[in-house]
């Protein structure tokens, strides 16, 4: 950042952290690399101007937090640093930063531990020339574990790694990128069975998963057969009439005489209503609190683990059982949601499908007694 500054002359030059604390952290850093008669620090704005031997002025060192990605736009940057981008920083955020350098053709280093699947890691890929050798060509990614600096000793990242789950060690010190142990699900490739979707079958019966769209979201049906926990049927579309959308939940439920298992918060209410006055099954289930979204979550994650559902190669379903994520709140509270830029609208149709699934299949039984 300092060699940036002072090479281009009249430059505006950024670092975005997640938070100010951070940036600040960056900002005395460089300071310690300018010389103290070559620059003037602006506490206030959270700048340093770098001068001119003559005392004039010759560039900008600017250092931002991205909470807020609207104060992140107007001005024209010719070089960017954004720090952590994995750890907190929003997609919107990144957004942003990338419109401040268009107008000068400029440049800049994006730089993270990794954490899990975010935006961050498909920039990543972007820059991998094994993956995309020529399709990304103003991107360049370069991985670099901390036994690589030399400023830390050897004995630490061992003490590190004895210490450490091996998928933290991996992720914290070896700098990769942990697919599904660093998220919520585990075993997700492992329940991916061979064959495409199939018809209804004499004798089984099946529960369908609605998740509707919300806004710029999906609305998904997950058909699944409740004896085998197998996926039967998939569909994921948006952007159509909401009442070509209950049409089609209604054909497919009926195509699988299913019972339907949908989210009834919000929006959900009235099309449950609208589904039931046809003479459907349903099954509805609120998620509109955290707590119930967190037990949905739950009996997915453990019959995922356990081995007991399965699916055709879906790669859209796939992505977004990799991608899922929890955070910590500032107040403690454990959230479980896709990060910020994707989707989990198959995650919560999976999840919907599974819990009516994992519960044992009501049956009237009858008997006749003498007398009675």
């Amino acid at each position: 950042m300092a060699k940036e500054a002072w090479a281009n002359q009249n430059s505006v030059n950024w670092w975005v952290a997640p938070s100010y604390s951070q940036s600040d952290m960056a900002m005395d850093e460089v300071l310690k690399r300018l010389p103290a008669d070559l620059c003037r620090v602006q506490v206030a704005k959270h700048r340093i101007e770098l001068l001119n031997p003559d005392g004039s002025h010759r560039s900008y060192i600017v250092f931002k937090s991205a909470e807020d990605a609207n104060l992140l736009r107007g001005e024209a940057v010719n070089f960017f640093v954004i720090d952590e981008a994995a750890r907190g920083m929003p997609f919107a955020s990144f957004e942003s930063v990338l419109t401040t350098v268009t107008q000068t053709m400029g440049r800049g280093i994006i730089i993270s531990t990794p954490n899990g699947r975010s935006w961050f890691y498909d920039l990543y890929q972007r820059g991998d020339r094994k993956l995309y050798p020529t399709e990304w060509p103003e991107w360049f990614s370069l991985r670099m574990p901390t036994f690589v600096n030399p400023t830390v000793q050897l004995k630490a990242i061992e003490d590190a790694k004895r210490n450490l789950p091996a998928d933290s060690f991996r992720q914290e010190y070896m700098a990769e990128f942990i697919n599904e142990s660093a998220g919520v699900f585990r075993n997700i490739k492992g329940c991916v069975r061979p064959g495409g979707f199939t018809a209804r079958q004499p004798g089984h019966f099946y529960v369908m998963g609605v998740d509707l769209a919300r806004l710029h979201d999906y609305t998904v049906l997950t058909v699944m057969d409740r004896e085998t926990k197998h996926v039967v049927y998939w569909e994921r579309f948006n952007q159509i009439d909401w009442q070509i959308q209950i049409l089609k939940i209604i054909q497919t439920a009926r195509a699988y005489d299913a019972t339907i298992s949908i989210d009834s918060t919000g929006i959900g209410d009235p099309i449950v209503s609208s589904l039931q006055g046809c003479g459907l099954n349903i099954e509805p289930y609120k998620i509109g609190s955290n707590v119930a979204k967190r037990q949905l979550i739950d009996t997915l994650r453990v019959e995922l683990e356990q081995g007991r559902i399965s699916y055709p190669e879906i790669p859209i379903l796939i992505d977004e059982l990799q991608r899922f994520q929890y955070k910590e709140t500032a107040g403690g509270t454990i959230q479980f949601e896709a990060p910020e830029g994707f989707y989990d609208d198959s995650v919560i149709s999976l999840a919907l499908a599974v819990r009516v699934c994992a519960t044992e299949r009501f049956v009237y039984r009858y008997s006749q007694h003498r007398g009675i």
